[in-house]
């Protein structure tokens, strides 16, 4: 049953991937194409230089403070989270797979 649902995946799926580039150009010939980006005019302001004095989102954005960005604390943040969770993994698989599979061998 499983190597018969296996097969079925993997048709499907293959099937699917051949399919796609075909419906790709399909709609391509219908003039169905899909647009990403128009030049010209009238799409909106341009933008103020970011330290302009009349820049709204100069304050909004915290501009005037580029000290030390967020990210480089949470850096430090994940990286002592993750160490903790990698020792915490170690500790667990050392008291609950490695120590118990130690001590049937020892004892039979």
């Amino acid at each position: 049953m499983r190597r018969v649902l296996g097969v079925a995946l993997a048709t499907v799926l293959l099937a699917t991937i051949i399919a796609m580039p075909a419906a790709a150009d399909d709609a391509d010939v219908a003039g169905e194409s899909i647009v990403l980006a128009v030049d010209g005019e009238g799409l909106g302001p341009e933008p103020q230089p970011r330290l302009a004095e009349e820049n709204k989102a100069r304050e909004l954005a915290g501009y005037e403070n580029p000290d030390v960005p967020f990210t480089w604390g949470a850096a430090w943040i994940l990286t002592f989270t993750g160490m903790v969770g990698l020792a915490l993994l170690i500790a667990l698989y050392w008291l609950l797979v490695h120590r118990p599979s130690r001590r049937a061998t020892e004892g039979a």
